[in-house]
């Protein structure tokens, strides 16, 4: 029904009332600074961007840190964990309704810019910690990074309702890129080919003398550019963020493009939209959901988050792992280019039916099967060795992230058009999937030890 009604909206766009559609559209970009428009997007950049680059880089970071192939586990805890900062700034916002969110994007960004500096300094040491060695500096500073970017989701954005409204696409562009950007750079840099074993002469000190024996040892991986470096772009991209941002504050020639009365838009964005594609299309009529289909977008939302937020991000190493560094690097970064550009989807195409959204969700759980069993079979998964396998587990996340993205993107719209209520509870059921994916997962995979990783030697 809903596609129904907005085909006859399309038509008419399309013919008599195109004219002014786009003599419209003429005026608002007539009417614009580009100025605004660049720093926008750069100041969306610093949204997601620590810690979708923290993990495209996980094929090189489990080869060097103690936690191995558990390492993802524990990060999407700490991710979960860190949404202790969008409450923290709700409940601010419930004290204090007036504060403007400027001085605390101050903050925020500052907060950012120092853990990714010292991120990039100090990743790569650890410490002892209940008998077992742990990496701790990069854990707390990922913690960090991460109460940055959650909070930037119910910040940025109300802040950016302080300016015009056609300035809003632009932010958008720069939280997508916020995903795509740490992906190229990750492409860029390469993991340095499968791992190779070499021999290694050890000693063993006895009573009797030096004894010494041969093992074999993975050769270290020699990437284009290291760890290290990569961090620190992501630092610089901080840094950018935070200037564009300081600079929408403070250059007296784009004060003209605020919004005439902040305060309200401020409290208006803030109670009415979130950071799920707020890009609503005026074609698209708002439309009264069946009880059915309400229940079943929340189950289906909740179900969606759990797999791509919590559990299946947790085991993407025992996933991947075994068919090599390659192929775990490509299903790292593909896939994270497929999920702004499957957002991106719900920005052009025509809202999707109930059954549509079924159907894929169905679809993506069925990939999800696929990806889970390749896990469970680690260190052995199926079609090891072969390279119809690398591009079978490298597709199969490609599609799953893609799917299941749109899948909840295309759900938080449509609950969004339809009432603040239904959008709170699409939140709620968004953050509870996500954790109980990241709990589930982590401890299966740290507690029963019920995954297995390859050692390639």
């Amino acid at each position: 029904m809903l596609q129904e009604e907005q085909e006859p909206l399309l038509s008419s766009r399309n013919s008599g009332k195109s004219t002014s559609s786009c003599s419209s559209s003429t005026d608002m970009m007539l009417g614009r600074k580009p100025l605004v428009d660049l720093l926008a997007v750069v100041f969306g950049l610093g949204a997601w961007v620590s810690v979708n680059g923290l993990w495209v880089e996980l094929p090189l970071l489990v080869a060097d840190l103690p936690e191995g192939w558990n390492l993802p586990s524990y990060l999407s805890v700490i991710i979960q964990i860190a949404n202790v900062g969008p409450i923290a700034y709700s409940l601010l916002r419930s004290f204090y309704p007036d504060q403007r969110p400027a001085p605390v994007v101050y903050g925020v960004l500052a907060m950012g810019c120092a853990a990714s500096l010292l991120l990039s300094l100090f990743w790569q040491k650890t410490s002892w910690v209940f008998g077992a060695n742990h990496s701790t500096a990069l854990l707390t500073f990922v913690f960090l990074l991460s109460l940055v970017d959650c909070t930037s989701s119910v910040l940025f954005m109300p802040y950016m309702a302080v300016w015009r409204e056609m300035y809003l696409p632009s932010y958008l562009v720069g939280e997508g890129l916020s995903g795509l950007l740490p992906a190229l750079v990750s492409l860029a840099q390469g993991v340095g080919g499968n791992a190779k074993c070499e021999n290694v002469t050890k000693w063993n000190v006895t009573d009797e003398g030096n004894i010494s024996y041969v093992v074999q040892e993975p050769m270290p991986l020699h990437p284009r550019f290291s760890v290290t470096s990569f961090f620190y772009i992501l630092f610089a991209m901080m840094i950018a963020s935070t200037i564009a941002f300081t600079l929408l504050e403070n250059l007296p020639n784009i004060k003209s493009e605020r919004s005439i009365s902040p305060t309200e838009s401020v409290a208006t964005l803030a109670a009415s939209q979130t950071n799920t594609q707020l890009m609503s299309n005026a074609v698209f009529p708002k439309q009264g959901m069946t009880s059915l289909a309400y229940w079943l977008m929340l189950a289906g939302q909740a179900w969606a988050c759990c797999l791509t937020n919590g559990a299946l991000p947790s085991i993407q190493s025992y996933s991947c792992g075994a068919y090599g560094n390659i192929a775990y690097h490509l299903a790292v970064a593909l896939s994270s280019l497929a999920n702004p550009l499957a957002a991106l989807l719900t920005l052009v195409l025509p809202r999707a039916r109930a059954w549509l959204l079924v159907v894929l969700g169905a679809f993506g759980t069925l990939i999800s099967c696929y990806i889970f069993a390749t896990a469970a079979l680690s260190p052995r998964p199926p079609l090891m060795g072969t390279p119809g396998g690398e591009a079978l587990v490298v597709l199969a996340w490609i599609l799953f992230t893609g799917v299941m993205t749109y899948v909840r993107v295309e759900i938080a719209n449509q609950m969004r058009e339809e009432s603040a209520r239904a959008l709170f509870w699409c939140g709620a059921v968004t953050q509870a999937g996500s954790a109980v994916g990241a709990i589930t997962t982590f401890v299966l995979i740290n507690v029963y030890n019920l995954f297995t990783p390859y050692y390639p030697c």
